[in-house]
């Protein structure tokens, strides 16, 4: 097949994908910000591809393409070996094995997994750079996009909050696309949240949605167990609340669904702490991210980095480190650490950052310029502070967190843009 048949096949899907979105019932709530959502998407899909073929841009997203390509090539070699090798994880070429990445741990390497999936998207792109990046923009802006439109649905004061949030943060739109795990993870978690907010409100889902939950909660659990681990629950405990305080009078305010969440939330720990004898939260947890970090660290020791003095794998040394590695996580690193790019341009996100968070907490003590609070901001909250801390004990490098971040900052933000001064802000910037 001509690469020019490639293409045409190719943007004709892409365009077929678009317009499938555009029509959707859900997007009808997004018109004012999915066209320009789209456009930027693409355009940094463009520049990245660019960058890649320039020498700007390589890292994991040359390991992924050369990867993908590699095992797409066997796939049209060795059709049978190759599907018994996509479902079984089993190799029956010693040359093929030695010729991958990430094959020490085959099953349980989220990232041969990707590779996997790029190679099957391979045979539909030819191996084409350029449209797979396009693909997985596309697959991070449909999850994103469905979000924004699920919350602007509920919550519609704050409809603007989360298009800027979900849809154009810088650090949201640089590492929602590209050839890597992320824009996949991003996609799956936007929607998978989305979903439970719609379930959560009472909301029926369409026949397609209904089709796809499987896939998005595959996806989000094989690209990010840990991510996955920490929200699905938080989600699935708010569904079952708002569930019940449709029949229980007594569970309509704020304090009563704060304390049945809590009560349910507990529960489930005490069940987990049952079933793993308390080794999961004890042994395990500790010893991974204490792995991690001590892991990371060497690479990060001429270039700014969170120094933990005295970390240990051990509850107690996590607990006595995680303020700092959760502040740091979200607001550094400081302007003039690092006069690197990337560094200059992460520290001015982290400016704006701060100046929000200060305008929540003026706002927060001041009569009437607050928000009202909702069960759903305590449950992003906790999944902020979490996923905020336990990144930044995991991952001293800056460089690797600004990636990391993509899981938690678009949650913070759109709880940051809600107080009465950032939607005046908004206003101002005739975002709203």
């Amino acid at each position: 097949m001509s690469m020019l048949l490639v293409y045409l096949l190719n943007l004709l899907v892409l365009g077929a994908l678009v317009r499938w979105m555009w029509r959707s019932e859900w997007a009808q709530e997004l018109r004012p910000y999915f066209v320009p959502a789209l456009a930027l998407k693409l355009f940094l899909a463009l520049v990245l591809v660019v960058m890649f073929y320039t020498g700007l841009q390589g890292g994991d997203r040359g390991v992924y393409h050369q990867a993908g390509i590699t095992l797409w090539e066997y796939a049209q070699q060795q059709p049978q070996a190759y599907l018994r090798l996509l479902f079984t994880n089993r190799f029956e070429s010693a040359e093929l094995e030695a010729a991958l990445p990430f094959t020490a741990y085959i099953d349980s390497s989220n990232s041969f997994f990707f590779i996997k999936l790029v190679s099957l998207l391979n045979l539909l792109t030819t191996g084409n750079f350029l449209l797979n990046n396009l693909y997985f923009a596309l697959y991070s802006l449909w999850g994103s996009a469905y979000l924004v439109a699920v919350l602007g649905r509920q919550f519609s004061k704050y409809k603007a909050a989360a298009a800027v949030a979900f849809l154009f943060f810088p650090t949201v739109l640089y590492w929602s696309v590209g050839l890597m795990k992320d824009p996949l993870m991003y996609g799956s978690m936007c929607w998978l949240t989305g979903t439970a907010v719609s379930l959560a409100h009472g909301y029926k889902l369409g026949r397609w949605q209904i089709l796809l939950l499987p896939l998005q909660l595959f996806l989000m659990v094989k690209i990010k167990l840990f991510y996955a681990a920490l929200l699905l629950p938080l989600l699935l405990v708010y569904i079952l609340v708002q569930l019940l305080q449709v029949k229980f009078r007594l569970l309509r305010s704020l304090g009563a669904k704060l304390a049945c969440y809590a009560v349910l939330v507990a529960g489930a720990l005490g069940f987990i702490s049952v079933v793993f004898e308390e080794k999961l939260l004890i042994d395990y947890i500790p010893l991974f991210i204490y792995e991690s970090y001590i892991g990371i660290l060497p690479r990060s020791l001429h270039q700014p980095h969170i120094l933990l003095e005295g970390f240990e794998p051990s509850i107690q040394s996590l607990l006595v480190h995680y303020p700092e590695a959760m502040l740091s996580a979200i607001f550094r690193p400081f302007l003039g650490e690092s006069w690197r790019l990337l560094y200059v341009l992460s520290s001015l996100e982290n400016l704006l950052l701060l100046l929000l968070t200060g305008m929540a907490v003026a706002a927060a003590f001041r009569k009437g310029a607050g928000i009202k609070i909702e069960l759903l901001h305590v449950v992003l909250l906790v999944f902020v502070l979490v996923m905020a801390g336990v990144v930044g004990l995991a991952t001293p490098n800056f460089g690797t967190l600004s990636r990391y971040r993509l899981v938690f900052l678009p949650f913070l933000v759109y709880l940051l843009l809600q107080n009465v001064y950032a939607q005046r802000l908004l206003h101002m910037l005739r975002l709203r």
